[in-house]
């Protein structure tokens, strides 16, 4: 537990003119504010906020945090209020404990909403103030170890947040001894089983690791001393989370992971990280692929150091990190290790280094349902990084697994909705490729070009996904606005919309009544009963393209069939066709009459029905046609009719009436096809088949195979069976 006193003198030892009176006032305020409190450890509640000022304290935090660390409870947990925190402590500690602070007193529909809206307001403060992060991370880890006073569900939910999103934050930020303390605390309570057995393992082991390590210890550092170099030579065993982690990755056992030894030498300058490399390299064989330099180019998180691995005594894998004393206190504590804070500005290089703050922050502002909010944050977080060139030589760090749209949304939104392709290291590529590290992308645009839905298979990052589909959003709304003002148009005439009838359906302003009226979440009736207008007639909508309007499944209109449209919520509207059976046992609702214009090249599902002789290759024979005349099959059903006849029934894919009607002429010019009509309902969903073409061919074909053979055994005397 810490004390005040070690706390003030840790302080005083790393920042002399720090107001220590300060942090002295704010420890006896939170002392009395959380009078009486206790923890689920029966521990003065005041023994959480003095070990969130300590660890703050040991990351060399300036005043104004360590104050924060203190009070950071008082607002949430007490009668304290912010206008409290600010008239004793200032407007810097006020802003820091608001963004700490949770949100209260708002009901959300979930304990998802809840811990997505909280997190949200954290990382919209922290963008502003980067120490709020580093306060709630604090807070975090002290949390983490005192777990095992919580239920045990409690234990589950907060590690899982834990390794989830704190760890890989604590990543971002560079303090890389609370990630590795919060992945072994998280895995402790995750995985108890394997956790207690990696540790006993561990243990067996120990006595032959540690030898290893001093006596390399030796080695390294004498190699380094005979060429005149002053280094700092030490060995670490790997955590415990980490070795798990690989072991699950590579789906080896404990036995099979050689590099448990870890060594860091820590140099006086750059040109001797790249020296010492060498002498390394020289004692020891390096293993191919396993060098990395992040001085050259480093972490996004502002992380510098030489990796490598080599083959060290007795055929044991060793990896050594060579950085500078200044990288290592980097590497050691982050952000906190050279606070931007202490002159007041940042340089260039550090503000560089919040770029995926920022990057984050814009993604969730942008973000609507809580659960897309928080998969983007664990998706934007939880990753490992790969290292790509713009043409101009600019570097971008994206996710492993990044796709060529990846790139061009991280370059800019525009440049992302407008790609029509890319090449990569001067080579044409398509959008499913993989980036490598080291690939220099070039992205080709075209103002013509518009984002298709398809191009979320291809990407991978939150920030691609989320721009794709605010593009979208943002076209229906558009689209939904203008099929609204249509229908208030052709429903309520020159009258237009009062206020009173805006107040009657509840809608503060016409463009969102029109979204609201455009996208079907208003029935027509109410709209005519809140402006007192008696309407026998459909509606007639013209004008309007395809964009919020679907085809109905049960009945596959196209363009060119008399259709009648229905508004349904959140869907907009739904195309039918006059003679579909929904529109005859729905004819009390409100029908409207559409004009339905398509996109030039726009495809749409229809039904038909073939019937033929049953002889061999007939259904290849027809599906050529299809293809001749420039249609698609999107299904097909097979039926054995009597009389030595097939019924297939095929959605086929057109762009209007006139299109099917050259598909119908084509197929009819194949030998042995009796009948080909359009067949609207014919029982198919207007979705991808749940079963592919090889399948449905297969049972077809071994059905027919499977009772020839039954038909030959039954009647063996009378010679050849009927050719197929």
């Amino acid at each position: 537990m810490s004390r005040i006193f070690e706390i003030t003198e840790r302080v005083a030892s790393y920042a002399p003119k720090a107001d220590l009176d300060l942090i002295n006032r704010a420890y006896v305020f939170a002392a009395n504010a959380h009078a009486g409190q206790t923890r689920q450890s029966n521990d003065p509640y005041i023994v959480h906020p003095l070990a969130v000022a300590g660890i703050l304290a040991s990351l060399n935090m300036d005043e104004a945090t360590i104050v924060t660390g203190l009070l950071h409870d008082t607002v949430e947990d007490t009668h304290v209020s912010l206008s409290d925190i600010e008239q004793h402590f200032g407007s810097d500690v006020a802003q820091l404990v608001d963004g700490v602070t949770k949100i209260g007193k708002i009901h959300f529909h979930s304990s998802e909403h809840k811990q997505a809206e909280n997190f949200r307001k954290m990382l919209m403060a922290t963008a502003k103030d980067v120490r709020v992060l580093i306060v709630k991370l604090a807070d975090r880890l002290h949390n983490m170890r005192t777990l095992g006073f919580m239920s045990e569900r409690k234990r589950e939910a907060i590690s899982t947040e834990t390794i989830q999103i704190y760890a890989p934050l604590a990543h971002r930020l560079g303090i890389h001894w609370v990630r590795q303390e919060m992945e072994d605390l998280a895995f402790a309570n995750l995985e108890k089983e394997a956790y207690k057995e990696l540790l006993l393992q561990l243990q067996d082991r120990l006595e032959g690791l540690n030898q290893i390590r001093e006596r390399l210890e030796v080695i390294i550092q004498e190699a380094l001393q005979r060429q005149g170099l002053n280094a700092q030579v030490q060995g670490r065993m790997k955590h415990l989370y980490s070795i798990y982690d690989k072991m699950q990755r590579k789906h080896v056992d404990f036995d099979e992971i050689f590099d448990l030894v870890a060594f860091r030498v820590i140099v006086d300058d750059i040109t001797t990280c790249y020296q010492t490399l060498g002498i390394i390299h020289s004692l020891y064989r390096p293993v191919p692929g396993r060098f990395k330099d992040y001085i050259a180019l480093p972490k996004p998180n502002g992380y510098q150091s030489l990796h490598t691995a080599v083959i060290g005594p007795e055929n044991f894998r060793i990896e050594v990190q060579i950085r500078t004393e200044t990288m290592h206190s980097y590497a050691e504590d982050g952000v906190a290790a050279h606070w931007i804070y202490k002159e007041g500005e940042s340089s260039p290089g550090e503000r560089d280094n919040f770029k995926w703050l920022k990057q984050l922050t814009e993604l969730l502002q942008e973000t609507e349902s809580p659960g897309e909010f928080l998969e983007n944050v664990r998706l934007d977080l939880f990753v490992q990084e790969v290292y790509v060139f713009s043409p101009d030589g600019d570097i971008f760090a994206l996710p492993r697994g990044a796709r060529p749209l990846d790139f061009a949304y991280a370059v800019h939104t525009d440049i992302g909705h407008h790609c029509i392709g890319v090449r990569i290291n001067g080579e044409m590529s398509d959008f499913s490729t993989r980036l490598h590290n080291g690939d220099q992308i070039e992205v080709m645009t075209s103002p013509d070009q518009m984002p298709s839905r398809q191009w979320l298979q291809y990407v991978k990052t939150p920030r691609a996904r989320q721009s794709i589909r605010q593009w979208f959003r943002r076209q229906e709304k558009e689209t939904s606005v203008r099929i609204g003002k249509q229908v208030l148009r052709d429903s309520l005439g020159k009258a237009g919309v009062s206020n009173q009838v805006l107040q009657r359906l509840n809608y503060d302003n016409m463009e969102s009544l029109q979204e609201h009226l455009g996208r079907g979440d208003i029935p027509i009736q109410k709209l005519l009963d809140a402006a007192d207008v008696d309407r026998s007639k459909p509606l007639n909508i013209r004008g309007i393209t395809r964009t919020l309007m679907r085809a109905a499944d049960c009945c596959h209109p196209i363009p060119g069939d008399p259709v009648l449209g229905i508004f349904s919520a959140g869907k907009g509207m739904i195309i039918h066709h006059r003679k579909c059976t929904n529109v005859a046992e729905r004819k009390g609702e409100n029908w409207l009459e559409v004009n339905w214009q398509a996109q030039p090249g726009e495809l749409f599902k229809t039904g038909i029905e073939v019937r033929s002789h049953n002889e061999r290759g007939m259904l290849a024979r027809v599906s050529n046609s299809i293809a001749d005349a420039n249609a698609s099959i999107d299904d097909l059903k097979l039926h054995q009719k009597g009389g030595s006849m097939t019924e297939m029934l095929f959605l086929i894919e057109v762009e209007d009436r006139k299109h099917l009607a050259d598909v119908l002429r084509t197929i009819r010019g194949v030998p042995g096809v009796t009948r080909v009509q359009r067949r609207n309902q014919v029982g198919f969903t207007g979705q991808a088949a749940s079963r592919g073409f090889a399948e449905t061919l297969r049972d077809f074909f071994v059905g027919r195979q499977q009772g020839q053979k039954k038909s030959a055994q039954k009647k063996p005397d009378q010679g050849k069976t009927r050719k197929n």
